[in-house]
């Protein structure tokens, strides 16, 4: 053998050995992103999953974590396993491994607006009085548009696969409002269903408004024209409007939805400090009315925070359990951010004064532990992020869901583990994604390789997690809040005092 061809089996040796050694000490992130390239097929191996992602019964800890591999091939996950073979995955070192987030909840067409447009008060009369001031700037598509790609990017960029905002404009008087509204959605849909984004829209119209055939048929009309929209109601504070009226209304929309194809619905309902306020009670009958006469789409229930004020809650969780396709979804931020805040007053909730220091009582949350126990399927979502409504967040459904677990006391519920498809599984059923299983679906994955345990997850941000799309490593940065100076920093006038509004209307008395 000559001596060139010793040395070079001898150097091929060599390399391959330090290959070898050196690879277990490489940067987890590297070798996903070598194994994702070189091979279709490839393991996780020794990642902790959630309990509450997995259909079958696996050894869980005291945490709700199970120890396991995670077989990926072609792109998708194809097994779950308890044990692994260790020279044919990828050791990840106990780093907990979950199904990319959905968020059920936003408001995207106002995101990032809080420089030009901040709440004075912070309560819901506030904010509802400075969005009357920052609508009319709208009307500018790259004002809606580019505030949009910001607030989806970021979402992306944390993990996230899905996301439903609702379409606040879209009720305006102002034809340009709406006409802007409808086309920064549709664009941006599109662009980010190319890099494997759903975006989906709720075309929001307040509840009574659903009764005015004028307004309400044109209006669903519009909004069954675009794709991955839904039809939303702003149903208000109803503690003071005749229960039959409110049922009435909620009718009309449940028949609007389901004459226009069996469009799903989303509804805002008793986001409010009221007591007496019985959306939910009304929302049942409804629902259950339409049913009978042959609605199947799905309906979303956001906010309820009522729901933990009231007397009757059981009784209104029992019937809401006996409805098929329902859904729950919570807002940590906002809701604990506007409920019980200095300022809040008629028609909103109950009036609490502005100038006298005050620290909230009251959490803002609905009844998350109850309405799961009696099968009912919640989620949280991120909600309002850096506008007139919640001026803090990032879209990060890490955040969220943290929060949740922190203010409703899920950790001990059984365990963290078993509320992680609050941002997950629970999300994407209720926007009807076609994949929301882990075993079988995309491997849209998110890990985190600085967490073995949940009192690590949700320790710190996390801000070297890996986002898997179809199995490869995610490439991405976060955007620069200064990107959008030039939209933001000139601020809006002050509200007028005393303005009336209601959201979702379709008139400037009601403007929203």
């Amino acid at each position: 053998m000559s001596k060139i061809v010793i040395a070079s089996t001898l150097g091929a040796a060599t390399a391959c050995l330090a290959t070898r050694l050196l690879w277990p000490k490489m940067s987890l992130r590297f070798r996903l992103r070598v194994m994702s390239r070189l091979f279709k097929k490839f393991t996780l191996s020794n990642v902790r999953i959630p309990v509450a992602l997995l259909e079958k019964s696996y050894a869980v800890d005291e945490e709700g974590l199970v120890t396991c591999a995670v077989e990926i091939s072609d792109n998708k996950v194809m097994s779950v396993k308890e044990t692994w073979a260790e020279n044919t995955s990828i050791e990840c070192g106990g780093a907990i491994l979950i199904s990319a987030f959905c968020d059920a909840h936003t408001h995207l067409i106002k995101t990032q607006v809080v420089p030009r447009n901040r709440n004075d008060t912070g309560s819901v009369n506030g904010a509802l009085a400075a969005e009357l001031e920052d609508q009319p700037r709208w009307k500018e598509v790259g004002d809606v548009k580019r505030r949009m790609e910001f607030a989806v990017s970021c979402a992306y960029h944390h993990g996230t696969r899905a996301l439903r905002t609702h379409l606040d404009g879209t009720a305006s008087e102002d034809a340009q409002v709406a006409s802007a509204v409808w086309l920064a959605f549709d664009e941006t849909r599109d662009k980010w269903a190319q890099r494997g984004v759903q975006l989906q829209g709720v075309a929001n119209l307040y509840l009574p408004l659903y009764l005015q055939n004028e307004i309400s048929i044109p209006f669903c009309d519009e909004a069954a024209r675009h794709k991955g929209v839904v039809l939303g109601a702003y149903c208000g504070n109803v503690s003071s409007t005749p229960h039959a009226e409110t049922v009435k209304a909620m009718k009309a929309c449940l028949e609007a939805a389901r004459t226009h194809g069996q469009m799903d619905c989303d509804w805002h309902i008793d986001e409010t400090n009221d007591p007496e306020c019985r959306g939910m009670r009304a929302a049942a009958e409804a629902i259950g009315h339409a049913r009978k006469v042959g609605y199947t789409g799905r309906v979303v229930l956001g906010h309820c925070c009522a729901l933990a004020l009231v007397d009757d809650a059981s009784d209104v969780i029992k019937e809401l359990a006996k409805l098929s396709d329902i859904f729950i979804v919570s807002n940590p931020t906002t809701n604990l951010g506007l409920q019980d805040r200095r300022g809040t007053g008629p028609p909103f909730g109950l009036a609490i004064d502005t100038c006298t220091p005050r620290t909230p009582a009251w959490r803002g949350m609905t009844l998350l532990q109850e309405l799961r126990d009696a099968g009912i399927p919640v989620a949280a979502a991120s909600d309002n992020v850096r506008d007139h409504w919640h001026p803090y967040g990032d879209y990060d459904m890490l955040t969220v869901w943290g929060l949740a677990q922190a203010i409703c006391h899920l950790d001990t519920a059984n365990s963290e583990g078993e509320w992680a498809d609050l941002v997950s599984v629970v999300p994407a059923k209720a926007m009807g994604l076609d994949h929301y299983t882990l075993i079988g679906s995309d491997a849209d994955l998110v890990l985190f390789p600085s967490a073995r345990r949940a009192s690590e997850l949700f320790a710190r941000p996390q801000i070297d997690r890996i986002v898997l799309r179809r199995g490869i490593p995610q490439v991405s940065i976060l955007p620069q809040f200064s990107v959008l100076d030039d939209l933001v920093l000139l601020k809006n006038k002050k509200p007028t005092p005393g303005r009336p509004v209601q959201r979702g209307a379709a008139t400037q008395k009601f403007a929203s």
